[in-house]
């Protein structure tokens, strides 16, 4: 006789079935109960928050806005950071949208980008000449960076 046959190991065939059926239906509710009362905390907390927020949307105290308006402590680099950047932004601007001289001894003159996208559109792209640079040279372009002829409404040559 063979030793496994005396011991009582199953031979050749499939594993006897050990999970509980009732085990993994108890698990799966369970998981699905713990699921729901988790989203019904998430929502409710959510709901707090959200009232809570709408509580805080009033005009902020006297003693608080002064706070706030406190300048941090020195050295500072700049007394007021954004009058600067709105003085720039009103003469790039009123550059930008309005008539004026670049070089008035020779006759070059800014004109609002509305009003050059009009002649552009009127008189189309002038054609570059065969053996002329592409791009003017820093001379010849006004202070805007724009060539003095194309700022004039002049067409290049």
């Amino acid at each position: 006789m063979d030793r496994t046959e005396e011991i009582g190991t199953p031979g050749p065939g499939h594993e006897r079935n050990t999970v509980s059926v009732r085990g993994v239906i108890r698990f799966l509710v369970l998981l699905a109960v713990s699921l729901l009362v988790t989203f019904a905390v998430v929502w409710g907390i959510f709901r707090l928050l959200a009232r809570d927020a709408k509580s805080e949307d009033r005009p902020l105290s006297p003693a608080v806005a002064s706070s706030m308006a406190r300048l941090p402590p020195q050295p500072r680099l700049e007394d007021r950071p954004l009058a600067l950047r709105t003085g720039l932004n009103a003469q790039e601007k009123a550059r930008l949208s309005g008539y004026g001289w670049v070089d008035r001894n020779a006759g070059t003159v800014h004109i609002p980008i509305e009003r050059a996208m009009d002649l552009l559109v009127a008189r189309g792209i002038p054609a570059v000449q065969s053996g002329s640079a592409a791009t003017p040279a820093p001379a010849a372009s006004g202070a805007s960076g724009v060539p003095a002829a194309a700022a004039a409404g002049k067409p290049a040559r």
